[in-house]
């Protein structure tokens, strides 16, 4: 992670996976695109990624921004809605052709004027939920909203990722730790909230030690439990 920088944030495919909820295979796939076998003929096809990574995998590896996550993460709310990859990377490309932006939904844009942009950018997508007004509202209440809600948007796009629902403890901010996983009020990392719980031995030792709330102690630990499970799933 040597070409790490400072704003962007840095994951390797593996914790992004886990953030998101996804197996890592998947996340590789639509960053870099795949070959695939073409049938009959024999020939084999290819499909190129999903859109254009922050990080230059032959410069710098595998890794991935803070705008990558997210966008990573509404394409990963859609396909659980049961919409198909040829019909997001349609949607990806009209909001890119309109936004100018080639990460489109993470953009502030996307999110302030979220309803009337969703419903241009499926205007011309051919899937059945996107037919009328209605269905394409609703896909955007039901499946796109929740994925925002929790995004601080600066200026232009999604600055911070508010990690447990409901609350302000656990956050991925690119500008603080390279996005890792931090107690927002200390920029302690979660992942060494459990060192130290395993070291001082109570939740309640290791907030006095850091001066935090034991709240956002026992927040970090659940988060990083959390991801545990979504590890060995």
């Amino acid at each position: 992670m040597t070409a790490a920088q400072y704003g962007i944030g840095a994951y390797t495919i593996p914790e992004g996976a886990r953030l998101i909820g996804m197996t890592a295979a998947r996340l590789r796939r639509w960053l870099y695109g795949y070959e695939y076998d073409g049938g009959h003929d024999g020939e084999r096809g290819t499909q190129p990624a999903l859109w254009q990574p922050q990080y230059d995998v032959e410069a710098d590896g595998q890794l991935l921004g803070f705008r990558d996550l997210v966008e990573a993460r509404i394409v990963a709310a859609l396909t659980k809605a049961h919409f198909g990859l040829p019909t997001i990377r349609a949607c990806i490309t009209a909001a890119r052709d309109l936004l100018g932006d080639e990460r489109p939904f993470s953009t502030r844009a996307f999110k302030t004027d979220g309803r009337r942009l969703f419903l241009d950018i499926t205007d011309g997508v051919q899937d059945p939920a996107m037919y009328d007004l209605k269905a394409r509202q609703r896909v955007f209440r039901d499946v796109v909203m929740p994925s925002l809600s929790d995004l601080d948007f600066g200026p232009n796009a999604a600055e911070r990722w508010w990690l447990v629902p409901g609350k302000r403890t656990i956050v991925a901010d690119p500008e603080r730790s390279f996005g890792q996983p931090i107690v927002a009020a200390s920029g302690l990392l979660t992942a060494r909230v459990v060192q130290e719980l395993k070291a001082e031995g109570s939740v309640e030792r290791v907030a006095k030690l850091y001066d935090l709330p034991v709240r956002a102690i026992r927040d970090a630990l659940k988060f990083e439990s959390d991801l545990q499970l979504r590890k060995a799933a």
